[in-house]
């Protein structure tokens, strides 16, 4: 079986801790040659690690001075039952421990290596006392913390969030049983084997699944990318996808209405196929041969998909995300509006911050979007290539959504789909370091050269409604240029 991630680490400073002449304790380490009587104390080292960046490691077998002696295999098991429990019930908030015996050549001895976890609300105190009753690690030594350093860690706290928070419910296990990671293992090049502990160790690795006082159990992020069936968990039936095509403009008739109610990992890109499987085509010339090609770039669709799943609100039961298909449109709605620090007007070239961090991560780094920040703008650009309308993104109170128009003429677009065309052309070309001219907004909404008081006429009013302005106003008419409002 392949090693834990932390046990180089442990390795590692135990070698640096018991190199002669001075075999010494550290910040990271500390070793005994057993575990002693004295709960409290041990509570207090384990409180100690806990609150260290990273955590910390006890390793038993080691003499006072520094020696290796071991400890007997049913010593092993004891102590790590031991060190458990205090782990759990002997601090607040409970602490995670994982373990590692190491065998000892020619000797029927072991080396026990105990990890505490760094917790994630400090600082861990001795359960039942006050906060007083926080220690850390100074000079190799475990000593309570004082007042600042009390403070300190409260600030280093960080919110839990809803990604890694576990799942706990009748059907926990079969869902950590039934969640399939071999196409994540596959797209993040991650050996795997048949071995049972090394399941677990990925899962938790992944943050897919967690220690917990009551044992291993999924989180919302195994769930939502690599689970089975969201319907498992009560209160999970609306993390699903729902994909309809209505006939018409309108919502009185579907002729095409699909859930899907997988993880990510398994169901996005069949969620992208069948968008594009139920889409109008196009036919066009390519090598001399004619291919009927959809008129929505499915590099937008991905995009915006991503961008629906990664920033929904999953604490919101109530609606799922929902793709739906018009004759004219496409609309991608998730439950949950942006959040306050962001605008409508600032997506292209603003660098979001996610509703569910962790998941839109993990979805980077199995290359369903692109690098943060950066899904919005592809998407734009993409839809400029088609020459289609501008997307047309509507913050709602409890909603958002993106609304992708189908190919029509600049005659047939309303006043505000021309502002916002010309908006976002001039964010691109910003973006992208390229000047916006009269020539280059014509050449995006398919104008012929004959028609560039059309294109004069609609930046003066895009200036005039204060969404963009002259980069170089005194120039002459001729070597104008423009740029966003904001830049």
């Amino acid at each position: 079986m392949e090693a834990k991630e932390w046990v180089d680490a442990a390795r590692e400073f135990l070698r640096q801790s018991l190199t002669p002449p001075a075999p010494h304790e550290l910040n990271e380490l500390d070793w005994k040659r057993e575990l002693t009587p004295n709960k409290e104390r041990f509570a207090e080292h384990i409180s100690a690690f806990a609150n260290r960046t990273k955590g910390g490691f006890l390793v038993f077998g080691v003499t006072r001075e520094g020696k290796i002696s071991g400890v007997s295999e049913a010593e092993a098991k004891e102590t790590i039952s031991r060190v458990g429990s205090i782990a759990r019930n002997g601090l607040e908030p409970a602490c995670m421990v994982d373990h590692l015996i190491e065998p000892i050549a020619d000797s029927d001895r072991v080396l026990l290596c105990i990890h505490i976890e760094e917790a994630a609300q400090k600082p861990a105190h001795l359960r039942g006392k006050s906060l007083e009753h926080s220690f850390i690690r100074s000079a190799g030594q475990t000593r309570r913390m004082d007042a600042d350093e009390i403070r300190a860690a409260m600030l280093q706290s960080r919110t839990i969030r809803f990604e890694e928070l576990t799942i706990s419910s009748p059907d926990s296990q079969k869902t950590l049983d039934e969640m399939d990671i071999s196409p994540v293992c596959s797209r993040l090049k991650i050996p795997v084997s048949g071995e049972p502990e090394r399941r677990k160790e990925i899962l938790v690795n992944l943050k897919f699944a967690a220690r917990t006082t009551a044992g291993l159990l999924p989180t919302f992020l195994g769930l939502l990318v690599a689970g089975k069936d969201f319907k498992m968990i009560p209160g999970c039936e609306h993390y699903g996808i729902r994909l309809t095509r209505y006939k018409g403009l309108s919502r009185l008739e579907a002729d095409h209405d699909k859930f899907f109610f997988s993880g990510y990992v398994h169901s996005f890109d069949q969620i992208i196929d069948d968008i594009v499987s139920l889409l109008p085509t196009s036919e066009v010339i390519e090598k001399a041969s004619r291919k009927q090609v959809p008129v929505y770039p499915e590099i937008a669709l991905r995009e915006l998909m991503a961008n629906a799943v990664i920033h929904r609100d999953y604490t919101r039961t109530d609606s799922y995300v929902q793709v739906e298909i018009f004759e004219d449109r496409i609309e991608i709605t998730n439950p949950g509006p942006l959040l306050p620090d962001m605008s409508v007007d600032r997506l292209i070239d603003q660098q979001p911050r996610a509703r569910n961090e962790v998941l839109a991560a993990r979805m980077r780094e199995l290359g369903f979007c692109e690098e943060r920040g950066s899904g919005i703008d592809r998407a734009a650009a993409a839809l400029e290539v088609y020459g289609l309308p501008a997307v047309h993104f509507i913050n709602n109170p409890d909603s958002f959504r993106a609304v992708l128009y189908s190919p029509k003429p600049y005659k047939a677009m309303e006043h505000e789909e021309r502002l916002r065309t010309a908006y976002q052309h001039t964010c691109l070309h910003h973006v992208m370091g390229q000047k916006v001219t009269n020539a280059s907004l014509r050449t995006r909404l398919k104008l012929a050269e004959k028609q560039s008081q059309l294109v004069s006429a609609l930046i003066r009013e895009a200036i005039k409604a204060k969404i963009i302005k002259v980069a170089n106003p005194g120039t002459s008419p001729r070597y104008i240029h423009y740029i966003p409002y904001w830049a």
